[in-house]
Order: C-alpha cells, then sequence, then structure tokens
C-alpha cells in the first residue's frame, strides 16, 4: 500500500523533478567545464605561436661568376654562385630539403637545375654554393643576346622545402623560392663577377 503525503518535498512528483533537475545541472556543469578547458587550451595555443611564430628566412646572392669560353667570346657557359641564408628566429630551427638552383642570362636558360644539399639551420647565417653550366646552344643564345646592350639581367633562383623545427616539434612543409636578380655589364673578359644582391623570398 502506497503512502500519500501532503509534503511537497516528498512527493513522488516533486522528486522526479528534482532529479531531473540534478542531471541537467551536472550536464551544464560538465559542459562548461569542457568549454573552459577548449577555451583555455586554444588561448595557449594562440600565445604559443605569436611568441614562436617564425619569420621567414632571407637569401642574398653573395657573388657570382660567370664565366665565357675565352677571353673574345661571349655567351657565359659556367656560372658559380654563393648565396647567404639567413634564419632570423631564435628558437626555431629552420629544415631545407630538396633544394636546387637554377639561373637564367638576358632572359635565356642557362642550364639545368643544379641539387643544394639539405641542411639544418639555426638562427644566424649560412653560405650555399651551387654551380651551373650552360649548354652550347644556350651559350650561343645568351652572346646573342647580348648584342647592343649596355646592361643584362642575371637571374637566380633557390628553390626546396622548408620546415621548422622547436624543440621537439617539427612543422609541415612549406614551399620555399627565393628570386635573385642582378645587373651585368657585358664584357669581353672570361669572368664577370657579381657581387651583393637581396633576394626576394616567398613561402607557400
Amino acid at each position: 500500500m502506497s503512502r500519500i503525503t501532503d509534503d511537497p518535498e516528498h512527493s513522488p512528483r516533486d522528486c522526479a523533478t528534482k532529479h531531473r533537475h540534478h542531471h541537467s545541472a551536472g550536464r551544464r556543469r560538465l559542459l562548461i567545464g569542457a568549454l573552459s578547458a577548449a577555451a583555455s587550451l586554444l588561448a595557449l595555443a594562440i600565445i604559443l605561436w605569436l611568441t614562436l611564430r617564425p619569420s621567414s628566412p632571407r637569401f642574398t646572392l653573395l657573388a657570382a661568376t660567370a664565366t665565357a669560353p675565352n677571353a673574345t667570346a661571349g655567351g657565359i657557359v659556367r656560372l658559380d654562385a654563393a648565396f647567404v641564408a639567413h634564419n632570423p628566429n631564435a628558437r626555431a630551427a629552420a629544415l631545407y630539403d630538396r633544394l636546387q638552383a637554377r639561373a637564367s642570362y638576358a632572359g635565356v636558360q642557362l642550364a639545368a637545375t643544379a641539387p643544394l644539399p639539405p641542411f639544418q639551420q639555426a638562427q644566424g647565417d649560412a653560405v650555399l654554393t651551387a654551380s651551373l653550366s650552360a649548354s652550347s646552344a644556350a651559350a650561343s643564345a645568351a652572346e646573342t643576346a647580348e648584342s647592343g646592350r649596355t646592361t643584362l639581367l642575371l637571374r637566380l633562383r633557390v628553390e626546396g622545402q622548408l620546415r621548422w623545427k622547436v624543440s621537439a616539434w617539427v612543422s609541415g612543409s612549406r614551399a620555399l623560392a627565393a628570386e635573385c636578380v642582378a645587373v651585368v655589364v657585358p664584357s669581353q673578359l672570361t669572368a664577370v663577377v657579381v657581387q651583393g644582391s637581396q633576394c626576394a623570398t616567398t613561402l607557400q
């Protein structure tokens, strides 16, 4: 036999209502706790990213020597270039992969790409060297392009993949390209030396 009471605190209907309210309050507290934790993690990630976000590396053409077949002939048949890669980040090391160099002279592609070894760079400068040899057809085209011009453009491009390393964390790869342009005055000398040229560096 069930007992019915007039006390609202002990009625079956009020007990069920209180149980649902307690259950709802528990879920609400759990949801608030999860959202607070997610917001804290997001804020921490943003702070770390703003603090450790690496700045793009910079490339400079240190020097380039363009060698002609002989002292009286034009047309570049060999190009030796030295680049400086600068990593401005104190907390992030730069990891370079699949590096290669290419060059053109007076709008003529001098040679196939020259591969460069992969390397890891802490903050500071690193010197890269590349040697490219032009085919006889490219040298002849470059010699023809020299005719009647007082200045010509020498373009050197370094391409590859860049990753960042912060402690044990390594980022994904991004495409890196550094375009260097130098003004060259045609000469009858065997070698033409180009010095100092800032390169435009892009990351994708």
